[in-house]
């Protein structure tokens, strides 16, 4: 959806709550009846079924003859749910343009009380076997719905970020509503979209801040120079959903995983050669033998 704002402006009261109806459905049904919608909004069943017919219109709910009508939502309506909820709490007063799209996660620029970036998770159909597999919150919940899915991504990323912020460099971790985060804007440019005065000390200072996460407990399991962005104070490393603890049994090898990201990139845009075990030793980080 490209204009959310807009989208959120032409909904009513009505629509949010039938939308909001239909999540709570998805809990126990895969497409929710139009009756069961009714007793969750509070509507009488003619209204739903009028309204519903609009909210598909715009494509805000999927819906499937079987021996019943059924309904249920996606991404498009689970964004404008998280949005309306940010708006009602104050977080966001101003919505602006999407600023980024990734595999997992779409982002758009927001005013709240200071700039913000609020970053919409997509963890779900088509990476959901990837994200069992790795993420601990996810481990005990074999068979949780793409939308349940998203939400548990955003909770965990935003609880990482809460411990780490104020002791690494990482955004401001604001509010979560759903699968939405709000975090502090950063307003210099990745990584890879720049050219270091003096690169040997940029790699020093992201080896240090790794170390800093680590030491706190924390490895980010997706870092590379995409996810590392650099502004006035230096660098500040975003994107901690695949985020582990360092007693997770594959922590080591995620953590040589992202140091040979970075390690990497500096070597191939800057010819700097570090090995990973002079990393290791920098970040204290390196296996006991």
């Amino acid at each position: 959806m490209e204009n959310l704002a807009e989208a959120l402006l032409g909904l009513s009261k009505e629509d949010r709550s039938l939308l909001s109806a239909i999540e709570t459905g998805m809990k126990t049904h895969e497409w929710v009846p139009s009756f069961v919608i009714s007793e969750l909004s509070g509507l009488p069943v003619r209204k739903v079924d009028f309204r519903l017919g609009l909210l598909f219109e715009k494509k805000l709910v999927e819906r499937e003859s079987m021996h019943y009508l059924g309904y249920r939502i996606d991404f498009d309506a689970y964004d404008l749910l998280a949005l309306s909820d940010f708006v009602k709490r104050g977080t966001i007063k101003a919505f602006g343009e999407r600023i980024g799209v990734g595999k997992e996660s779409v982002v758009y620029e927001a005013l709240g009380e200071m700039p913000l970036a609020v970053k919409f998770h997509r963890q779900g159909r088509t990476s959901f076997k990837h994200v069992r597999r790795l993420r601990d919150h996810l481990t005990d919940k074999p068979k949780v719905p793409w939308l349940y899915a998203a939400a548990l991504a955003a909770r965990h990323e935003f609880q990482v970020m809460k411990k780490l912020y104020g002791k690494v460099s990482i955004p401001r971790p604001i509010a979560t509503s759903r699968h939405a985060l709000a975090m502090e804007f950063v307003s210099g440019p990745a990584l890879h979209r720049i050219t270091l005065s003096d690169p040997e000390d940029g790699l020093r200072m992201i080896l240090g801040e790794v170390g800093k996460a680590r030491r706190l407990g924390i490895i980010h399991a997706d870092l590379s120079e995409f996810n590392i962005m650099v502004d006035e104070a230096g660098p500040k490393i975003i994107d901690w959903p695949q985020a582990v603890e360092v007693t997770h049994p594959h922590a080591q090898e995620l953590l040589e995983r992202d140091l040979g990201n970075v390690l990497r990139f500096f070597e191939r845009k800057y010819g700097i050669e570090m090995p990973l075990e002079r990393a290791l030793v920098l970040i204290g980080g390196a296996e006991s033998s």
